[in-house]
């Protein structure tokens, strides 16, 4: 559990600072839609990761994500159209 708590704390001091440093690139420009940009930034790499390290297994990837099947896939199809949401038969 320690373990854990570590490895998320290092995670958001990663993010913290990662988007600490975006505005103070962006301190002369106005800045707008942040949430959304930062949400579509980390989401695409984390289904990415999640899928790839459950080898695929969708309903792994979702239980190791805490989301429902059906929003892992409706999250893959966003981001990555049909690449991990085919059909067996496909």
């Amino acid at each position: 559990m320690n373990e854990t708590l570590h490895q998320n704390h290092s995670l958001q001091e990663t993010l913290t600072n990662q988007v600490g440093q975006y505005l103070q690139e962006m301190k002369e420009q106005d800045i707008t839609g942040l949430y959304d940009m930062v949400l579509e930034q980390v989401e695409q790499p984390l289904f990415q990761a999640t899928i790839e390290h459950c080898k695929y297994n969708q309903s792994k990837a979702a239980e190791v994500l805490g989301l429902s099947r059906g929003t892992l896939r409706t999250k893959l199809k966003k981001y990555f159209d049909d690449k991990y949401c085919g059909t067996k038969d496909e």
